[in-house]
């Protein structure tokens, strides 16, 4: 097997439903030459039945880094992530963020030696999450911001995250 060009971090610990929300939107993305690194800080058995039933869902590799339960220990997990990732790009990201379709796209195109990419999140409120289904992720619809207002999202400033670009991102 080929060395993937991007390796990506998703850390976890006990959220399964998100994580395979996250996982789903790993799959629709248009930049297929990555795999996923799961950084587990002590996460149960759910996690391990969850990360083994998607390997044969998805087009990419999934690599399951797991570290005994000990309170938070984001970092550590982190590191060992990182040292089991294959790729010389690595892109981290959390267990609840479900990536857009053109996430993986965006940081191969702007990626430069000696750099880093820093992107936002915005963190839509629990009700409106959990309607989010694995079809939404498919269609992109939960990434529109006429679906989330039709979801009931409040109408704030900060919806402006939801259609900027930003000047890197196509």
């Amino acid at each position: 097997m080929e060395i993937p060009k991007i390796s990506i971090i998703v850390s976890t610990y006990n959220a399964e439903e998100w994580l395979k929300k996250v996982l789903w939107g790993f799959e629709q993305q248009i930049f297929k030459d990555f795999e996923v690194v799961i950084a587990d800080d002590g996460s149960k058995e759910p996690t391990k039945i969850l990360l083994e039933e998607m390997a044969k869902k998805v087009h990419y590799p999934i690599v399951h880094v797991w570290q005994e339960d000990d309170g938070f220990q984001k970092s550590r997990i982190l590191n060992k992530a990182v040292t089991a990732c294959s790729a010389d790009y690595i892109i981290m990201t959390d267990g609840d963020c479900i990536p857009r379709e053109d996430f993986v796209q965006v940081h191969y195109i702007n990626k430069e030696p000696g750099y880093f990419i820093s992107g936002g999140y915005y963190m839509l409120p629990m009700n409106i999450s959990k309607l989010i289904t694995l079809e939404d992720i498919e269609k992109q619809r939960c990434f529109n911001i006429q679906w989330l207002k039709e979801k009931g999202i409040p109408q704030t400033f900060k919806n402006n995250k939801l259609t900027a670009r930003g000047i890197i991102s196509i």
